[in-house]
């Protein structure tokens, strides 16, 4: 009878694949809530406005988050295809706006932020999202050529490189990296030829290897990483914190809301670092549950993308390659397997555009597991890529 009711459970999930995606998704965002929540009573206090400041923040930010990921979840995808272009040039001219006066903020001597008057928004967040949509509505409308020819996807690659430049050009490596590493996902999963990817990445490595020797403060960072012991008061201080709080942590945890690390020992741990009070307080257990939800989100959405249109297939991969690979950056940074960035852990650290980011994200990839009618061929006129990759 127990086998009986898996197989049913188990069948009603594959029948139902965004369902099993949804709650799961749900079920992160609650516990990061949590996490976020507890972690940043230290900061709160710190700022002399209440152990609950941050939270309290953080849970305005949730209406809208809400908002977009239901209409994400709905919006037809053949309007969302026309909008491609367009939706993909307004959010390229958004990455300039934080170098204007008077409406760009400057924080920390980086401009990435637009001010908004009741609070500060950061374009490169929307630009990730954004980028993938237009590069799998792009990619499946050259669906017939792609596979044969790298020089159809080169026009493509330079908006979003631009868009790259754009956000380093803020002072934002680690963000312009991943936007850019995600958006390819999406070429690969396209099927485009592997020498295309071959040619980028001559170019991307000695561009990268410019981009963090010029800057001391990013170099330092990577000589930190090598190096553990070098400047343990300062650019290592957070990482080795991060480190001892996850060790602290044990099997079981301390307990929610009585890890004693997010006081002091690491600033802001509520941002980048939130992770490392959540394993403090939750021990490897609570570890284990949040990479049981994430694998169950990855497995669910590779199996059942595979089986739709190219639109939707390359959609639902490309976002899901940002997040999964945004989650995974920040783990590796907070358990010291990776150099310091400034990357978000997605539904867990606290900020107002990543979390709109992430809901966005979210959404459009519930959307594209739904079998809700969409014509593969409305806005490209040809044969959609059927799942698979194809890369020869």
């Amino acid at each position: 009878m127990k086998l009986l009711n898996g197989s049913m459970a188990e069948g009603r999930i594959a029948r139902h694949p965004e369902s099993g995606f949804a709650g799961s998704f749900l079920a992160l965002a609650v516990i990061g809530f949590i996490a976020m929540w507890s972690a940043s009573a230290g900061f709160g206090l710190r700022l002399d406005k209440g152990a609950n400041f941050i939270a309290i923040r953080q849970a305005i930010f949730y209406l809208p988050a809400i908002a977009i990921f239901i209409v994400a979840s709905k919006v037809s995808l053949d309007s969302l295809r026309n909008l491609a272009g367009p939706l993909a040039l307004a959010s390229l001219f958004s990455l300039v706006v934080p170098f204007i006066p008077g409406i760009g903020v400057e924080l920390n001597g980086s401009r990435r932020w637009i001010n908004l008057f009741v609070t500060n928004f950061q374009p490169s967040e929307l630009w990730k999202p954004i980028s993938i949509i237009y590069a799998a509505h792009i990619l499946d409308k050259k669906n017939q050529t792609i596979r044969n020819t790298a020089g159809e996807a080169i026009f493509p690659l330079l908006l979003i490189a631009l868009g790259t430049l754009i956000i380093y050009l803020q002072d934002d490596f680690s963000t312009a990296a991943l936007a850019l590493v995600a958006a390819l996902s999406v070429f690969w999963f396209a099927g485009t030829p592997l020498r295309f990817f071959l040619g980028t990445l001559l170019l991307a490595i000695p561009a990268f290897f410019l981009m963090i020797t010029s800057s001391e403060y990013r170099l330092t960072r990577v000589i930190g990483f090598i190096i553990p012991d070098y400047d343990p008061h300062g650019m290592n201080y957070q990482v080795q914190n991060s480190i001892r709080a996850i060790m602290s942590g044990g099997l079981w945890g301390k307990g929610l809301g009585l890890g004693t690390r997010k006081l002091s020992s690491i600033p802001e741990i509520q941002s980048d670092f939130v992770f490392a009070a959540f394993t403090e307080e939750m021990g490897l257990l609570g570890v284990l549950a949040v990479f049981a939800f994430w694998i169950f989100i990855v497995i669910t959405v590779t199996r059942a993308a595979k089986d739709k249109d190219g639109f939707r297939y390359l959609l639902a991969m490309g976002l899901l390659c940002l997040l999964t690979f945004q989650f995974l950056i920040n783990l590796g940074v907070v358990s010291g397997f990776l150099p310091a960035t400034g990357i978000a852990l997605p539904l867990f650290s606290a900020g107002g555009s990543s979390l709109l980011s992430t809901a966005l994200a979210g959404g459009l990839i519930l959307n594209a597991l739904k079998d809700n009618g969409f014509s593969p061929v409305a806005a490209s006129g040809t044969a959609s890529i059927s799942g698979g990759t194809g890369n020869d």
